[in-house]
């Protein structure tokens, strides 16, 4: 997974506007709290989670979230 970036965040916070389709999975040091989603292009990605995890596809995003026990949710639309 060599296209994942993870970040452990000392301030407890990430806000930037996302330069490419961005899936994230964010969450608290003792995962027991759990929040994922996408970001596109030039949208903002948000949390006051301290750690950070984000993708640049789908496939890989998706065996993260197993490997966390998550099946994800389809999109609301």
């Amino acid at each position: 997974m060599d296209n994942k970036w993870r970040h452990r965040n000392k301030l407890n916070m990430v806000h930037k506007t996302v330069d490419k389709d961005t899936w994230y999975i964010v969450y608290l040091e003792d995962e027991s709290k759990i929040f994922y989603g996408f970001c596109p292009t030039g949208t903002r990605l948000d949390s006051g989670m301290p750690v950070v995890e984000e993708y640049d596809n789908e496939a890989d995003w998706l065996i993260r979230l197993a490997e966390l026990g998550i099946t994800p949710e389809p999109p609301v639309e």
